[in-house]
């Protein structure tokens, strides 16, 4: 495996475990799960992959295409804002709240990447 290959794959096991946790409302472990995403995001971003992440925006899972479309609107935003809108329209799981509010704060200009 390569070490950009073991950062996506950190990153997609930390997004469902993140994403596991918001829906039973055990959060104990968020802060945990974050720091990988957010350290994989990082070590992609130093090594000018993050065009990696694109591939995780047609994942399963709705947490991996959550976090990966937060991560990729500054380099693909059309396709990340399509799957953050089409995320919005799922109900009853924090996924879906997640997407509106990244959209609203990106369109606004508030989020910062």
């Amino acid at each position: 495996m390569t070490p950009t290959t073991d950062h996506i794959g950190k990153f997609v096991d930390a997004c469902i475990a993140k994403g596991e946790g918001e829906e039973s409302g055990n959060t104990k472990q968020d802060r945990k799960h974050y720091k990988i995403i957010h350290s994989s995001y990082l070590r992609l971003k130093e090594a000018g992959r993050l065009e990696e992440l694109l591939e995780l925006l047609n994942h399963e899972n709705p947490y991996v295409r959550l976090w990966a479309a937060s991560y990729t609107l500054q380099i693909a935003p059309a396709k990340a804002e399509r799957t953050l809108e089409e995320l919005s329209c799922i109900c009853g799981v924090p996924a879906g709240f997640s997407a509106s509010i990244t959209l609203k704060e990106w369109r606004a200009g508030r989020l910062n990447l």
